[in-house]
């Protein structure tokens, strides 16, 4: 069970009672009182009687000359006159926080929603009473003194208002004022991110009072039975963060003006780290995966590798640039942005993996084509006119018979140069080969033929003269041929589409 933040007070009251009161009645309804602030059932303040305002307090605290509520506790003539000047009024403090929202990067804040516990002792209060009295009227507790105690380093702070005001004051017989409220926060906290998003805060939220410096006022921590200083909701769940402790201290209140006195409660959290993974490292690892296939693709594809690239170098920076808004512009590096560095490096070694071998490919080909283009087998010429195959065809001298592949085309592929041979050997028989092969040149000259534009780009280069050379034995052997044999098929070959074709090489 855990320990109700009234309970201490409840103890010390009904020990405040037993000590001031008189009469058989009452010491024997003080163990009863005490038994109930003990019990299980007994922990909350609706189980405590209080009495209402009397007349008599009225008129103290609205008499100056009985209740000054400027002085202090230890400042008013009475209490100096027994126990001397220079007495510190120390005021104990606790709190109970009722929820924590998310700890923000951006604005490095967060908001605090708690029940503010003050305790301290007022001599001038004391009352004949049986219980305490409760005060929940404003107008009264501010013609009380209280201490103007302030959060440091709240960017606001507010009380509570709906539906009525969330405050209230206990005055015991003996002079003991517990105050408690409820106040809405928002804590600045200077917080160290250049682990983030894998990092861990500590924000302390600083108490002080305004007006009284230490020698007049003393904050502490309160050490009353039953009560610890900071209370924690166990049901506080935060989207991005985790609460792990709040810790109890003090800390340094020295300014120009004096030394005052200051409390600290620290807040150590624990930031969330699945959001992270799977809105930022899982997409944008797999964006590098994803630019790693430009590997698989064959180099010439330029579109295809540069588009790929392109678009996944452009996602890195959109989900960088995502990250970035979320978070404050700070002058060191975040582990974030070694991450979102290290992604962007890699995709964009794609696109200089890419271009590296683009340019050794092109420069491999330029050293090529700087040797001979053209490369003309002598099997070209004695398709058309070679004087051996010109004496077969005439028959003047009977030569080696061939099998029934009379004309046999062969296309020899070698650094892009085509080679044909036609070996004549028999008209007769050939006559539809010939006709055949008529027809392919027509169609497929460049596959037999070399290429109009290679054959500029070597027109150019120092072999241009072989080649003007080859292609005039190639003219004379065609003339030999149509003069030979002007009625054969293979004349009409050479005179149309072979004269063409060389023609369109010249």
């Amino acid at each position: 069970m855990q320990d109700d933040p009234f309970r201490g007070s409840i103890i010390d009251g009904v020990k405040e009672i037993a000590a001031t009161s008189k009469g058989g009645m009452l010491w024997l309804s003080t163990p009863l009182l005490l038994l109930s602030a003990l019990s299980p059932t007994g922990t909350h303040a609706e189980d405590i009687q209080f009495t209402p305002l009397t007349k008599d307090f009225l008129e103290l605290i609205n008499n100056d000359t009985l209740y000054n509520r400027y002085a202090t506790p230890t400042q008013y003539d009475e209490y100096v006159a027994v126990h001397g000047e220079g007495i510190t009024t120390n005021v104990s403090i606790s709190m109970y926080i009722e929820g924590i929202s998310s700890f923000r990067a951006q604005t490095m804040d967060f908001h605090l929603d708690m029940y503010f516990q003050q305790d301290w002792t007022d001599h001038r209060l004391a009352h004949n009473g049986s219980a305490p009295m409760l005060v929940r009227d404003k107008t009264v507790f501010k013609k009380m003194w209280h201490p103007d105690v302030y959060f440091a380093n709240a960017r606001s702070a507010s009380f509570q208002h709906i539906t009525d005001d969330n405050f209230l004051v206990w005055i015991y017989p003996s002079g003991r004022v517990w105050y408690d409220c409820r106040i809405s926060a928002s804590i600045m906290c200077d917080m160290n991110l250049w682990k983030f998003p894998l990092d861990s805060q500590q924000c302390a939220m600083r108490i002080l009072s305004y007006a009284y410096p230490e020698s007049q006022l003393r904050l502490k921590w309160t050490t009353h039975p039953g009560l610890v200083p900071i209370e924690v909701n166990s049901d506080i769940r935060m989207p991005d963060m985790h609460l792990v402790e709040v810790k109890e201290g003090y800390c340094n209140g020295t300014y120009a003006t004096g030394v005052w006195s200051c409390m600290t409660a620290t807040f150590h959290v624990d930031r969330q780290k699945m959001h992270h993974i799977t809105q930022t490292y899982v997409p944008t690892g797999l964006i590098v995966v994803i630019s790693w296939f430009n590997f698989w693709l064959d180099v010439d594809s330029a579109p295809a590798r540069v588009s790929l690239s392109i678009t996944t170098l452009l996602t890195i920076s959109t989900q960088a640039n995502t990250v970035r808004l979320a978070l404050p512009e700070v002058s060191y590096m975040k582990a974030i942005d070694v991450w979102m560095g290290s992604c962007m490096a890699f995709v964009f070694g794609v696109m200089i993996e890419f271009t590296i071998c683009h340019f050794a490919k092109n420069q491999e080909m330029i050293r090529k084509e700087r040797g001979p283009n053209l490369i003309v087998d002598s099997a070209l010429s004695t398709l058309f006119g070679a004087a051996r195959d010109v004496d077969d065809l005439r028959g003047a001298t009977p030569r080696k018979r061939q099998t029934d592949d009379d004309i046999m085309v062969s296309a020899n592929s070698s650094n892009d140069t085509q080679h044909i041979a036609l070996n004549i050997l028999n008209p007769g028989n050939g006559e539809p080969r010939l006709r055949g092969i008529a027809n392919e040149v027509e169609r497929n000259g460049t596959k037999y033929i070399i290429g109009h534009d290679r054959l500029r780009r070597s027109r150019a280069k120092p072999s241009l003269g072989r080649l003007r050379q080859q292609v005039n034995s190639w003219r004379l052997s065609v003339s030999i041929l149509s003069i030979a044999y002007p009625f054969h098929p293979l004349s009409s070959l050479c005179s149309r589409n072979g004269r063409s074709k060389i023609n369109q090489i010249y």
